[in-house]
This record gives structure tokens, sequence and C-alpha cells, in this order.
């Protein structure tokens, strides 16, 4: 308990209790307890936001008409727009309801929105990260996305996107920008897919180089990966979403061909592991439905699918771990220095490993390695 909430528990529900609160005269926008219910309720953001129940009568207090509202799915500042000057956040939040809901969001609000983006940055990482968060796992993200651009709202949470705007592909129907919005809508909703679809080719406009046919990307999944690791640090993302959302990304041009080996998926399991490969097929699934592609799998890609399943049933999920010598070993025995050079070899090694398991033996692998 504190001056200004209480946690009481009813019936084993944690409970938010909070004075009412009017707004405080002055230039900064804060509150004094005290007023009614419908003063409180004028300080809210959205007039769907802006409703409330009266136990006692058994009614609903809506002086702001948010039922009204809701059932026209609209999202409407609770009088005036300066509710959104009063903290910058909102102007996010609006767009985060429009994620979730599918409500638009009436004129004069989202006018507001674009006039206040700037204020954005005044707002913490940790905040804008926690909204956006809402927003991309949204039924509707889509939309909320389009309206962090339209506003200038995107300019303050992920400027490397917007560089995107206008740069077209000689072999999409969109702009780089508009591929990542749309991969992130189709992609299954999980919080690290819809971080990696919408940040997969963040890393295109750095790598642009112009080509026979129009603008290419040489490589682009690399620069990709390690801008949104840029990206999401800043947010303040936890180390776990980044490091997931990155490999993804550096993998996502990954190549299999119809006639490729199942050694093929051996090795790409070793690059991504199994906690990652359906997370990565489904990344490339929606990158390619974002391109235009009709058929959603190619060949290569049911093939990968079915080795997989190959793979499952040999219970086959090698690691530099699995194999038969460590780097003391290579030192040791081989007379190595220390140093990036074992990992390398270390790296080589399972490769080989994984196209031909039958290697993977103390005397072969030394072998192999004193003359890597």
């Amino acid at each position: 308990q504190n001056p200004h909430k209480t946690w009481p528990i009813v019936d084993g529900t944690k409970v938010e209790i909070t004075p009412f609160r009017n707004d405080a005269p002055g230039r900064k926008p804060d509150y004094t307890f005290g007023g009614s219910i419908y003063t409180d309720l004028a300080r809210r953001d959205f007039t769907i936001n802006s409703i409330a129940y009266d136990p006692i009568a058994d009614e609903l207090i809506d002086p702001f008409q948010g039922q009204e509202d809701i059932k026209k799915g609209i999202i409407r500042c609770t009088g005036s727009t300066e509710r959104i000057w009063e903290d910058p956040l909102r102007a996010m939040r609006a767009a985060r309801f429009q994620a979730q809901l599918g409500f638009s969001i009436e004129a004069s609000t989202l006018y507001a929105l674009k006039a206040q983006a700037q204020d954005l940055k005044e707002i913490s990482q940790e905040r804008i990260r926690d909204e956006l968060i809402k927003l991309i796992t949204g039924d509707y993200c889509f939309d909320g996305l389009v309206t962090l651009v339209v506003t200038g709202l995107m300019e303050y949470i992920s400027p490397e996107l917007m560089v995107g705007m206008g740069l077209i592909h000689y072999n999409k129907p969109m702009d780089v920008l508009e591929h990542n919005l749309v991969a992130c809508k189709i992609i299954r909703n999980t919080l690290p897919l819809r971080l990696a679809a919408l940040l997969h080719d963040v890393g295109k406009p750095q790598t642009a180089v112009s080509g026979k046919k129009g603008l290419e990307f040489p490589n682009h999944h690399t620069d990709s990966a390690d801008l949104a690791q840029k990206i999401l640090r800043r947010l303040r993302f936890d180390n776990k979403t980044i490091k997931k959302v990155s490999l993804l990304i550096k993998h996502h041009m990954f190549y299999y061909s119809p006639n490729s080996p199942v050694s093929h998926a051996r090795k790409l399991i070793s690059k991504v592991g199994w906690d990652n490969v359906y997370d990565l097929i489904d990344l490339r699934v929606a990158d390619r439905i974002a391109s235009g592609f009709d058929a959603v799998y190619c060949p290569g890609l049911k093939k990968l699918i079915n080795d997989l399943e190959i793979l499952k049933d040999e219970h086959s999920d090698y690691q530099i771990k699995d194999l038969a010598i460590t780097g003391q070993d290579i030192i040791d025995q081989l007379g190595f220095l220390p140093g990036p050079r074992i990992g390398q070899i270390l790296k080589k090694l399972l490769e080989l490993v994984m196209e031909n398991p039958e290697l993977n033996t103390k005397d072969e692998l030394l072998d192999i390695a004193k003359n890597a």
C-alpha cells in the first residue's frame, strides 16, 4: 500500500484501487487526487477507455460515448486531442489499439499523432518497447505499423526501417519498407517471429547496388542481422530474443533445392538448431508471400521439410560439442596454438561430420584437422 495505489486481494484476485484524479493546473501535465468519477474519466486517453462501471447502481458510466465508438470501431481522444500531448506514448497506444482491435483512428486524433510524433523521443526506450511488443503481436499489426509510418512515429522508433521507403526491388511488387511490414503481418504470431519478419530486410538500403535488372542487395541478410541487433538492443529487448531474431535473419536466405542431399539439412540444423529451424522456414515462407510468389512452399522447402522428418527419425542433432575431439585435443595432440583458428577448424569438422557422420571418430578428425 502507498499514498497513490493499493492492491488488496478480493477472492484471490489482485484488484488495483486508485483515488479519483483531477488534472492539475499548469503547463506540465499532472494530476491531483479528488474530484469525481467524471473528472477522472475526462483525463483518460481514449473514449474506449473512458468508461466505468458502478457496481451499486449496476450501470455503466460513459460520459464520452465510448460504447458508441466501440460499436463503430473508432479510436478517439477523450475530449481534446491534448490527451496526446500529455503523454506522447499515447500516440503509440492509439496505433497499438488499432493493431489489437482492428479499429480505425478518428481524423483529428490521427492528426494529433502526427503533430506530436517528435515528442516520442522524450519517452524511455523501455516504454516504447513495451508498446511495440503489444502492437506487433496484435491480430491487425499491419494496420498499426502503417499508422506508425504515416504519422512519422516510426522515425522515432526505428528510423532504420524508414530508409527502405521508396527503395524498390526489381523482382518484388512493393518497396523494402512495405515488404517488411507485409512479412510481419503474414508470419505466425510469436514475438521473435514478428520481430524477425519486421526487420528481416532492414539492412537492404545499405547494401543496395545497381544491377542489370535494377537494385540488388548482396549479403543483405548479414547486414540486416547486425542492424536488427542494434535496433533491439537500443529498445532494451532481452538477450535471448535478440539472439534468436538475429539468428533467424542471418540465415533467412538459406538455399535448399529439390536435389539437396539430407546432409544439407544436417548443416542447416548445425547452424540454427532444432529450436529454430522450423521458425526459419516460417520466416522464409512469409518472405516469399510478401514477395508475391504464388507457391508458398517451393519444391526446395518441401524437400527440406521432408528431410527434417528423416533426421528426426535418425535423432540427428550434431553440434560442435558432439564432435569426437575438442579444441584442446587439437592444441595438445597437433601442437596448434590457442586462438580463433581452433574454432574455425572445429566448425569445418562439424560440416564434414554433418555430411558424413561416420567421420566422427577421434582419429579421423585429428587426421583431417592436421591438414586444415
